[in-house]
């Protein structure tokens, strides 16, 4: 049995790949599309993959058809095998019995991209997350009112990063005015790479670290829509440290408080972070370091726990492009990626 995967910028260009190399017997296991950074972050552009076998040779062993629905059934994500109205419709589309796996490519080629994409994997995914899972959606800037949010968790999670991401996106594409202030006033030259960036996007940035400093920098950046403050990161273990900081923030006065959570931890480190900074009256979660990571094994438990809704995915470094608001279509397509 002879499986190859072609991909190509878009449908018709794959399925021609595939034409050639198996026939027009080919059949078509799997299919997925996707994007690609090009030119140092600069430039996405849209990849369509597809997984294809030569359809002249007789199938041994288990059928693709009970593959599908063993990866289903070990999925770590509690998926049931396809509810019937997709189950249904794929059969419908491609003019096949319930038993016929896989499906010829002289029917696939009939399809359009919306209809192979996502796969019946992802479709469940997505539901799945809907149902169980909570979404906080975006920041929710009021005009006339500064929305302060303050983004805290442990040490090397990407909170800097993250926050150089959201400057990025609400002073270059929501207009909006932005301030920054870092409260890492414990380690010499903490602060420096965000004064760089802040310097760079042209938006005021500020350090305090004792409550006082805190409220009084925080009253003269009042005019600012947003302000969004950088705690330093802490062992969960440091129980006095994250009371300081809960301290502070409570000090400034934030509206909003956001865990980051790297997607390369463990599922018991994880865990046990999310319960040390619970106290700190957490309104959202962020994933970070998701291009690390594979699929959503080790953070799908917390996230069925529904302790905080989740707001944003970040991955990698390109502060204009790799920070995403969090939502189940764009959470199933990192899960069944494959690296």
């Amino acid at each position: 049995m002879n499986i190859k995967t072609f991909r190509a910028g878009s449908l018709s260009d794959a399925l021609v790949a595939v034409r050639d190399e198996f026939g027009e017997n080919a059949k078509i296991l799997h299919t997925r599309e996707y994007r690609e950074s090009r030119l140092f972050g600069l430039r996405r552009q849209t990849v369509v993959e597809i997984t294809a076998m030569d359809g002249e040779k007789t199938q041994v062993g288990p059928t693709a058809h009970n593959l599908f629905v063993d990866r289903l059934q070990e999925s770590p994500y509690d998926v049931e095998l396809a509810p019937h109205r997709i189950s249904q419709h794929l059969r419908t589309e491609t003019q096949q019995n319930h038993n016929d796996e896989p499906v010829p490519l002289g029917v696939w080629t009939q399809l359009t991209a919306e209809q192979l994409n996502p796969t019946v994997l992802q479709q469940n995914l997505i539901l799945r997350f809907e149902q169980t899972l909570r979404f906080g959606g975006p920041l929710r800037l009021i005009d006339g009112q500064r929305r302060t949010v303050a983004m805290v968790g442990p040490t090397g999670v990407g909170k800097t990063t993250t926050i150089c991401k959201l400057t990025a996106h609400y002073k270059l594409k929501e207009l909006k005015r932005v301030a920054l202030l870092s409260m890492d006033a414990f380690r010499i030259g903490a602060a420096e790479p965000l004064r760089q960036y802040a310097a760079t996007l042209g938006v005021p940035m500020e350090t305090a670290s004792d409550p006082e400093q805190l409220r009084y920098v925080a009253k003269r950046l009042a005019p600012y829509d947003l302000l969004l403050i950088d705690t330093p990161g802490t062992s969960p273990r440091n129980a006095a440290k994250l009371a300081m900081i809960g301290a502070a923030l409570d000090a400034v006065g934030v509206d909003e408080t956001h865990l980051l959570l790297s997607a390369t931890s463990s599922a018991a480190v994880l865990a046990e972070t999310a319960r040390v900074f619970l106290p700190l009256s957490v309104d959202g979660l962020t994933l970070t370091k998701l291009d690390e990571a594979v699929g959503l094994t080790d953070l799908y438990p917390l996230l069925k726990e529904n302790i905080f809704p989740l707001r944003f995915l970040s991955m990698g470094q390109n502060v204009a492009t790799d920070l995403e608001v969090a939502g189940p279509t764009r959470l199933a397509s990192l899960a069944t990626m494959v690296r």
